[in-house]
């Protein structure tokens, strides 16, 4: 009772979730939706899905296709005439009963099994396209703090040239700004070859998905992962279409062992068979009947089968355990990730604050140009950290998200899981 419970907990939460707006720091989901389905390994695994519909079909039918046998010949009688005769054999495999109840359910299995691994090529397309974005976000944010840094060191040069002229100031501090110049525009240079490259990289993965033209909003504040971890991890593994393809795999090679075992006893091939001889003069019917006999081969065959399951179901029991590691570990990474991005957040503050006062100093001859210089770089570096930690910590977010298919995964009609297109919350449903 307490799971149905928590299970109807969660599906109100989706519900209430599903009408949220798209973080203005990542891209619109129906664009996302576009692009990822538009990509090589979701458009493979849909000829997958074609195959093994195609596969299901003809294991549902079986090979068990009829044949016609015709021997024309001509007889040659010693002191009598020849005669035109003719033997006609009409035969046909049959399958033994249980056999294709067995090969439709593998049948079955294959086409599930396609079906989820297009689930898992989609949901790892938006894996893909999540750290693409985030890494080009991170450069673009690079880039635009760099250039910043930029603009005010080329201001503090010129004024300090002016005070120069002016004789307020010594040669040495117009130096001073020369080299905090040159050093903020060889750090924006390789700002700007990053951002450069992670967009070539963006744009060859996913062309027809493009990238934001406006700058990224200098405060942004991640939201935090709400729920309880428990509920997360259990969401991710129940949502996880890479475990029903294997679980799916499994039970197609159980079945391929039970087929292979009811292959021992072989299927016999029943017929007709008619006979023309002496011109017509002698006509005789009979009914074919073949069993072949099976042999060692047979029993080697269905021992394969069986270690080949004994293996899928292994690699099941793999799969579960490297997708609940995951699970964990994506869920940890948001949790840190926020933490991170809040310490980063204080770290700014009090950087804001030292660079003011250091600032007002110099205005008062208090300070020197070099102090000045220094807090002021702190300062700009702490706020680009703050910024790529923002960054980090909403990609770690997303992760579960996209993890648990709370956001960008097709949900199909007969899904009877929850689902939303906006989850940003979890109910705690312990228990």
């Amino acid at each position: 009772m307490k799971r149905w419970l928590g299970w109807l907990l969660l599906a109100g939460c989706a519900a209430a979730n599903a009408g949220d707006a798209d973080d203005p720091m990542l891209p619109p989901s129906e664009l996302v939706l576009r692009a990822i389905s538009s990509t090589p390994e979701v458009r493979r695994a849909e000829a997958g899905v074609s195959t093994a519909d195609a596969l299901a079909r003809m294991r549902a039918s079986g090979s068990y296709e009829g044949q016609v046998t015709v021997i024309p010949q001509r007889r040659r009688v010693e002191g009598d005439r020849d005669y035109n005769e003719w033997e006609l054999d009409v035969t046909r495999p049959i399958r033994l009963p249980g056999k294709a109840r067995l090969d439709r359910e593998i049948g079955a299995r294959g086409l599930q099994a396609a079906q989820l691994s297009l689930e898992d090529a989609h949901h790892a397309a938006a894996r893909r396209l999540l750290a693409a974005w985030s890494d080009w976000q991170r450069a673009r944010v690079a880039r635009e703090q760099w250039q910043q840094l930029v603009d005010i060191a080329r201001r503090d040069r010129d004024a300090v040239a002016r005070r120069v002229a002016l004789g307020d100031a010594a040669e040495r501090e117009r130096l001073a700004t020369e080299s905090a110049l040159a050093q903020s525009q060889a750090s924006l240079l390789r700002a700007r070859s990053a951002q450069a490259q992670a967009e070539l990289a963006w744009r060859s993965v996913f062309p027809s998905l493009p990238l934001p033209e406006r700058e990224a909003a200098n405060a942004y504040a991640p939201p935090a992962l709400t729920g309880s971890d428990e509920a997360w991890v259990r969401l991710i593994m129940v949502r996880s279409h890479e475990v029903g393809a294997s679980e799916a795999l499994a039970r197609q090679k159980d079945a391929e062992a039970r087929r292979a075992r009811a292959d021992r006893v072989p299927d016999p091939t029943v017929g007709i068979r008619m006979l023309n001889d002496l011109g017509g003069r002698e006509r005789a019917y009979g009914v074919v009947l073949g069993i072949p006999l099976g042999g060692s081969y047979r029993s080697a065959e269905a021992a394969r089968a069986s270690a080949d399951a004994l293996a899928a179901e292994a690699d099941l029991a793999g799969v579960r355990r490297d997708i609940e590691q995951g699970a964990r570990t994506v869920v940890a990474s948001a949790r840190a990730g926020h933490a991170i991005w809040q310490s980063q957040r204080d770290a700014l503050q009090a950087a804001s604050a030292s660079a003011a006062k250091v600032a007002r100093a110099y205005a008062l001859g208090e300070a020197g140009i070099a102090e000045l210089l220094a807090v002021r770089r702190t300062e700009q570096e702490a706020m680009l950290a703050e910024r790529q930690s923002a960054i980090d910590a909403l990609e770690a977010l997303a992760r579960v998200q996209v993890d648990a298919h709370a956001i960008w995964h097709r949900h199909d009609a007969d899904d009877d899981r929850p689902s939303a297109s906006g989850l940003s919350a979890l109910p705690d449903i312990e228990g």
